[in-house]
């Protein structure tokens, strides 16, 4: 095996660490469906083609992103009933992307992720809090960087009082100015969030260096998962080399359907 091998191992709870040999530019927290691309949010945001996508072979398959809140919950309890009825599937892991009305003020937000977890917690293998949206840009600001660390936490906090502890992912885009990673993403990492994905520009040419960086920055942290132009299975051996435990596609699906999972895993 490579320096970056992995072998699962079954916890207590029944959840799977994964164990790295030292030397691994990998983040240090895995999941068993990262061995294989998954669909991003966005594809399937209600869960009407739940079955259908679930099974196609991808490792996972995130529904949604789903806007919630308070007095929002209707587009949730819906997704939540439809991937509740599912009939026994095969393996893949489930994932709800959840996100802010975008009439709700900055403030709710972490009355907004809160109402998420536990509208979605019990039919769902991970959480993702979406910030990758253009429209969160203002949440994005330096002056809201307190603001949306206290909702981290919040939702951090709230998921302790749940009867199973379903993994926690931030989604935001990378990129920026400079290469250090976004703050956002060290502040989920230092809240106890289990994923960080990644949205990469297409046509940065520092997107690997950033990808990197974030890595380096959270390695004894959250799983780094990366989405963004990948299209074959060199983009995938090239993220993974770069320390990505798992890789997500949009535009692939979009543009050539199930038959892109052949082309990612290098099968044709």
């Amino acid at each position: 095996m490579s320096a970056t091998a992995q072998r699962d191992v079954p916890t207590s709870t029944g959840e799977v660490a994964v164990q790295r040999s030292e030397g691994s530019a990998m983040s240090k927290s895995s999941f068993p469906w990262h061995a294989r691309p998954g669909l991003a949010g966005g594809i399937d945001k209600d869960g009407t083609r739940a079955a259908e996508l679930l099974g196609l072979g991808f490792g996972s398959v995130e529904f949604g992103t789903v806007a919630v809140g308070p007095r929002a919950g209707a587009e949730l309890a819906a997704l939540r009933a439809r991937l509740a009825a599912l009939p026994p599937r095969a393996p893949g892991a489930i994932g709800i992307g959840l996100g802010q009305p975008a009439d709700a003020a900055p403030r709710a937000l972490a009355a907004c992720w809160i109402a998420g977890l536990y509208g979605a917690w019990d039919v769902a293998d991970y959480l993702s809090f979406n910030l990758s949206a253009r429209a969160c840009a203002p949440l994005l600001a330096p002056a809201r960087l307190a603001l949306v660390t206290d909702a981290l936490r919040a939702v951090a906090a709230a998921r302790a009082g749940l009867p199973r502890r379903v993994p926690l992912a931030l989604k935001f885009r990378l990129g920026g100015p400079d290469e250090a990673p976004p703050a956002v993403a060290l502040a989920a990492a230092a809240a106890g969030f289990d994923l960080l994905t990644a949205v990469l520009p297409d046509d940065d040419p520092k997107r690997l260096s950033r990808l990197h960086a974030l890595i380096t920055a959270v390695s004894d942290g959250p799983a780094v998962v990366a989405v963004g132009g990948i299209r074959k299975a060199s983009d995938v051996a090239e993220l993974r080399a770069s320390g990505a435990a798992g890789v997500q596609v949009h535009r692939a699906f979009s543009e050539s359907g199930a038959t892109c999972l052949a082309q990612l895993l290098g099968s044709v």
